[in-house]
């Protein structure tokens, strides 16, 4: 797997306390980067493509809140725009549970972009992945196999 440039900047954004938030087109390694991440960390993995996982966060008390994230610090939302007003839990969640980090995916920045941006304001860090680059190939690679294997799709 290449490396990707933002995989050290969110590194060293975890335990800063703001919501840490990755959009993008779908496929472009969202999930990946994420998982690369907390691959060493013990964390609680939330996945809003399962309709469980959507209902339990649509809009949940701090009471249901509590009961969801147990002891865990650190918590992965995956495809966060399936969760109709992901904002306002998001927004809980960071607010309350000042111990927690989130980290939360989505491939329709437009989506997630509407629903966090009022509730998250001061709250979040949000970056942008992108498809993969010639600097993240050729850092991973070096110049000359990413040429080669430049070429070799090419052709």
């Amino acid at each position: 797997m290449c490396a990707r440039s933002l995989e050290e900047i969110i590194s060293k954004r975890i335990g800063q306390g703001k919501a840490i938030v990755l959009i993008g087109p779908r496929q472009v390694g969202k999930t990946t980067l994420f998982q690369k991440i907390l691959s060493q960390r013990k964390h609680l993995f939330l996945d809003a493509d399962d309709p469980v996982v959507r209902q339990l966060l649509d809009a949940p008390s701090t009471e249901q809140l509590k009961r969801i994230i147990g002891d865990h610090t650190l918590i992965f939302i995956d495809e966060a725009q399936h969760i109709p007003s992901i904002g306002l839990s998001i927004k809980l969640i960071t607010d309350q549970f000042k111990q927690v980090q989130l980290l939360v995916s989505d491939s329709s920045s437009f989506e997630l972009g509407q629903s966090v941006s009022e509730p998250l304001t001061g709250r979040k860090w949000q970056y942008e992945l992108f498809p993969i680059s010639w600097q993240e190939i050729e850092s991973t690679l070096g110049y000359v196999k990413a040429a080669q294997q430049l070429e070799d799709l090419i052709l």
